[in-house]
């Protein structure tokens, strides 16, 4: 079956074409690239505190690694021009999001006259570009879906079945968002037709990262179902609690809540706390609407706290901040395991006959 290459909508204007068909894995993607960026920040400036801050060059050269950082963009920009192949986004997206971190990291030295590295301004500089960064990808995400959307996952799809890597859940999900938001065009409905045609692409032997990956998994699922997973993550996260409220308190007593962002930062100590204990409640009955109060306690830490810590201790909320970077990719990862799982039990209870079961492709395993 050939697609109709006719559509029933209007001619648009070259600039109404930049900003459209976002990608369903964006919001994957980008929580990779900023995650990769906050960590080649922080783990470059533990390395070089760790070593005595060596240089690489001579008497007359200085290889600054910001030029790593932007080798490694303009490496990372380079393939995602060069090549369409969906399964590459994962790759720059890593790359990319580390060579920026790499290259922000020496903002020191852009905005200072002595050229300074460690300008103490800096960092919270840099923390500042993260918290833009984190709300714009947000915006980015969080709009809903339209037909024009649908539709070029779906082509997407299509790419990734001839290049044999076409899973069975994208399959499946770029169909029912088809059924959903296609707005009936011939077009639209020619592509529906190939791509429901077309088979997943057989499963790639697993790396040994996704072997990994796998095991964590099944141990993860196996440990939510004993007695001790619901008391062991309230535990963890009221030990959270009260290091943040801790540390935001030994500060303020520090500076004797002189300034207005003690005010801040113990407010935003205080809310994380509430936060928490809000999903500490909640985890027993709704694991993951517990999950998300936590993944919102765990961004004001990240977002406010850190900040005000940052303007107190500079180098010494490095490792703060690396917790709680590790506890987000957690409980990110946790989040999306349960939200799978919901997903799963709503297409159980989906009526057979319903229009997205009937073009949804076998059950993935």
């Amino acid at each position: 079956m050939g697609v109709s290459t006719t559509s029933s909508a209007r001619p648009r204007k070259r600039s109404q074409t930049w900003f459209r068909g976002r990608a369903y894995s964006a919001p994957r993607l980008l929580e990779a690239f900023f995650v990769c960026a906050g960590s080649g920040v922080i783990l470059n400036r533990s390395f070089l505190i760790a070593t005595g801050y060596p240089q690489i060059g001579n008497a007359t050269l200085h290889i600054s690694h910001a030029i790593w950082g932007a080798l490694a963009m303009m490496v990372a920009l380079a393939l995602s021009i060069a090549y369409l192949s969906p399964s590459l986004r994962n790759f720059t997206a890593v790359l990319g999001g580390f060579g920026f971190g790499w290259f922000v990291d020496e903002l020191g030295k852009f905005i200072s006259r002595d050229v300074d590295y460690l300008f103490k301004p800096a960092l919270a500089i840099i923390y500042s570009v993260f918290i833009l960064m984190f709300f714009w990808f947000r915006h980015l995400v969080g709009r809903g879906y339209d037909a024009d959307d649908a539709v070029v996952n779906a082509l997407a799809s299509l790419q990734a079945a001839r290049l044999g890597a076409l899973t069975d859940r994208q399959r499946r999900m770029a169909l029912e968002r088809l059924d959903a938001l296609g707005d009936g065009s011939p077009f639209t409905t020619d592509v529906r037709a190939l791509l429901a045609d077309t088979p997943a692409s057989p499963p790639l032997p697993p790396n040994r990262f996704e072997r990994g990956q796998r095991r964590l998994l099944a141990a993860y699922e196996a440990w939510t179902r004993t007695r001790s997973f619901v008391p062991f993550v309230t535990g963890l996260f009221a030990v959270i609690a009260l290091a943040v409220l801790a540390s935001v308190l030994q500060v303020g007593i520090d500076d004797r809540f002189r300034h207005v962002w003690s005010f801040v930062g113990t407010t935003a100590a205080a809310t994380t706390t509430v936060m928490i204990l809000i999903g500490g409640v909640l985890l027993p009955r709704n694991r993951l609407a517990a999950f998300r109060w936590f993944d919102r306690a765990v961004l004001v830490w990240i977002l406010v706290v850190q900040i005000f810590l940052f303007d107190r201790q500079q180098f010494g909320a490095t490792l703060g901040l690396l917790a709680a970077l590790a506890v987000w990719a957690l409980l990110r990862s946790a989040m999306t395991i349960e939200e799978q799982r919901v997903a799963a039990v709503d297409a159980d209870a989906r009526p057979s006959g319903s229009a997205g079961s009937a073009s949804a492709a076998p059950a993935a395993t």
